[in-house]
């Protein structure tokens, strides 16, 4: 009798992990970072990468005669703009503009949202008629304003002749002086209840019994404006603010449909400028550059107003 010799199994080879030695929660978070790595790079491709191709764009002779071989050249296109004189003025319109409406929107929106947000009969009717101006569309509010400052019979003209204020006549849109207050009402108009509805939603936040133990101690309207209202609202009111500000930054519809830039270019603001350089001088390397500083100033202001949110003591 034979005895068949034992067969021993062969030792088991552990499969290789790549999650080997990592905490469950090292683990968790590589699998987070799995998941969201596509979402990532399909944002760089499609905000960061329209972005950089600009700024290379900004720096070549991007012509209608090099258009198949552009050049690098450096910062001439910056160069050439700043010596011109052409980018002071376009960020000196651009910043007056955007100045101007916000300002003004800011104080109108803050005033009538303390006005309906008190106990004011009608005061939801009130909103839906302020919130009218934000559902038309930009080209129809321009359309609007260019026959309400029409000198022959715009409303506007035979209004302010008639008390006296000015000549009946005038020409708005055609007037260095004017061109820009007639398309900053126009904007103002179109933008404003949008800062109001916020304003309003900020104020229903407002602890009713903070204002009314300062009432009860003696402060005034101004005071509790002052020291419950303000500090109640200082994030919103940033916030607020910030978007107004890329918001008409970023206006080109109104401004371009009642004034095209001009008179003399008085009009003429960093949107409208790139889109002159590009697409009328097809001069699209100075475009680009002029794109760039555009994006500058708003990654700045953007960058400030964040460092501002932060100090809120209240954020």
């Amino acid at each position: 009798m034979t005895v068949s010799p034992k067969i021993e199994p062969l030792p088991r080879t552990k499969a290789y992990s790549p999650f080997a030695g990592l905490t469950m929660k090292q683990r968790d978070n590589v699998f987070v970072w799995m998941l969201v790595l596509p979402a990532y790079i399909v944002l760089m491709l499609v905000v960061f990468g329209p972005i950089l191709n600009g700024i290379i764009i900004s720096f070549t002779q991007n012509t209608l005669r090099t258009r198949e071989n552009p050049t690098w050249n450096s910062f001439a296109n910056y160069i050439e703009l700043v010596e011109s004189g052409d980018l002071l003025g376009y960020i000196t319109v651009t910043f007056v503009f955007v100045g101007l409406v916000v300002g003004i929107q800011f104080l109108l929106g803050m005033g009538i949202a303390l006005l309906i947000g008190n106990d004011l009969p009608g005061k939801n009717l009130l909103r839906g008629l302020f919130m009218l101006p934000w559902t038309i569309p930009s080209i129809v509010v321009a359309f609007i304003f260019l026959l309400m400052l029409q000198p022959e019979y715009g409303v506007i003209n035979y209004t302010l002749g008639s008390l006296g204020i000015m000549d009946a006549r005038t020409q708005w849109l055609q007037n260095p002086q004017l061109a820009l207050p007639a398309v900053i009402m126009a904007s103002v108009w179109r933008q404003f209840p949008i800062m109001l509805i916020m304003f309003v939603a900020g104020l229903q936040t407002i602890p009713h019994d903070t204002v009314e133990a300062a009432k009860i101690d003696g402060a005034g309207p101004v005071a509790i404006f002052r020291h419950i209202t303000l500090p109640f609202l200082r994030s919103i009111i940033l916030i607020n603010v910030l978007l107004a500000i890329i918001r008409n930054f970023q206006m080109f519809t109104i401004i371009y449909s009642m004034t095209s830039g001009g008179p003399l270019g008085r009009t003429t603001t960093l949107s409208l400028a790139t889109h002159f350089e590009a697409f009328r001088s097809f001069d699209w390397g100075k475009g680009a550059a002029i794109g760039v500083v555009w994006l500058g100033i708003l990654v700045v202001i953007t960058l400030f107003f964040n460092w501002l949110q932060r100090r809120d003591p209240m954020a």
